[in-house]
Parts: C-alpha cells; sequence; structure tokens
C-alpha cells in the first residue's frame, strides 16, 4: 500500500487561519513601535544640530541662529542655521549655514524660547548669553518629549 505524505486541505486551511490571526494581533505593536522609533530619531536629529550649531558658534566666534525653513513657523518641517542678523530671521542675502529637514509624519515640533518666540540664537563666546527654552516633540497618540537648552546650549532630556 502507498502511503501519500502531506497536508489535507482542511490541515492547510487551519494553519492559515492561525498565522493570520497571529499576524492580524502583531501588526499594530509594529506600528506603534514604528511611530515610537520616529520619535527617537526625531530628538536625535534635533540634539545633533542643537550640538553642531554650539560647536560651531564656539569655534568660529560667530553669533548663529537657528529658525523653522523659509516661509514657515513649524518646526516639524524642518530648521535652518545661519549667521545672526538684526532681526533674527533669515533673509536671501543671509548665507544659510546648514539645512534639516524632517520627514516625520504625524510628530508636532514647537520651540517655546525665553525671549524667543521663532528662533534660537547660540553665541559666539561663552560668557555672552544665548537663548534658552525647550523644544517639544509630540506624536499623534500623546506621547511627547520635551528637550531642554539652557544659555550655554547645553540640553538635557525630559519626558512628559
Amino acid at each position: 500500500m502507498v502511503r501519500n505524505s502531506g497536508l489535507t486541505l482542511v490541515e492547510l486551511l487551519t494553519t492559515l487561519m492561525i498565522m493570520s490571526i497571529v499576524f492580524t494581533f502583531c501588526l499594530p505593536l509594529g506600528f506603534s513601535n514604528n511611530e515610537k522609533n520616529q520619535l527617537q530619531v526625531l530628538e536625535h536629529e534635533i540634539s545633533t544640530a542643537i550640538r553642531y550649531t554650539r560647536n560651531k558658534a564656539l569655534l568660529h566666534h560667530l553669533p548663529l541662529i537657528l529658525t523653522p525653513l523659509p516661509n514657515s513657523v513649524d518646526w516639524s518641517e524642518g530648521m535652518i542655521l545661519f549667521v545672526d542678523n538684526k532681526n533674527h530671521h533669515y533673509t536671501e542675502r543671509d548665507t544659510m549655514i546648514h539645512q534639516w529637514n524632517w520627514l516625520k509624519k504625524g510628530i508636532r515640533v514647537s520651540w517655546k524660547g525665553f525671549y524667543s518666540k521663532n528662533y534660537l540664537l547660540f553665541a559666539s563666546d561663552i560668557n555672552r548669553l544665548a537663548s534658552s527654552g525647550h523644544f517639544t516633540l509630540q506624536d499623534s497618540k500623546g506621547e511627547s518629549v520635551k528637550l531642554v537648552i539652557n544659555r550655554l546650549g547645553r540640553m538635557s532630556r525630559q519626558t512628559q
């Protein structure tokens, strides 16, 4: 007698059904982790930009400004770095040193500074004042992180 080895149709359908149920339950966990990772990546990018700006201002003895992208007041899109001018706003005559673009959907970035609503000033030496304040990063689920910047341009992280 010849014996066939393999799966019957019922066994195959049962296996596929169990696999699809497990996949359905695991899918939302993947989206949640992805959004959390995007928040961490953006936090790292902003902290790197702040350290870069602070070091560049001190090394080159130039007062530097971080502002949102030109023609925007939304920090969620990105920011630019340029040499400070009298009005602390970027114009076409100013030389842009660096531009950061955030491509993170669903994450809102806001800046609240002491005496500076739309810019972050970095002094050319440690004895002068620089802007202090905090960035708030918030995802669509309400999870937020606060990056606090002191007058020396140093940063600390606070979770809310």
